[in-house]
């Protein structure tokens, strides 16, 4: 009768074997993935450095705008002053 019962018992063990294997790569395969993600998402092309680089180089360009733009004021009022009209008049001169 002892014979009859580690027949059973045998397979039962392979197959909890194989379930845990199976389990065990599943959670692997998991693990792998989300590390590759998590990987990208700090050190990729579209990582947390890289959007904060843009942001500054934005904040940067914008100052130099701004900065361009009174020159750009400050040349033309010059220019006018240079060639003898009033910059306010010439505006309303064309109207």
């Amino acid at each position: 009768m002892s014979e009859v019962l580690e027949e059973y018992e045998s397979p039962k063990r392979r197959s909890s074997s194989f379930k845990a294997l199976f389990l065990y790569l599943a959670i692997t395969l998991c693990v792998v993935v989300a590390g590759v993600y998590v990987g990208n998402a700090l050190f990729g092309t579209r990582s947390l450095d890289v959007m904060l680089d843009l942001y500054n180089q934005k904040s940067s360009l914008q100052h130099e705008v701004k900065k361009l733009q009174e020159a750009n004021s400050a040349l033309q009022k010059e220019y006018f002053e240079l060639i003898g009209l009033d910059p306010d008049s010439y505006i309303t001169d064309k109207k």
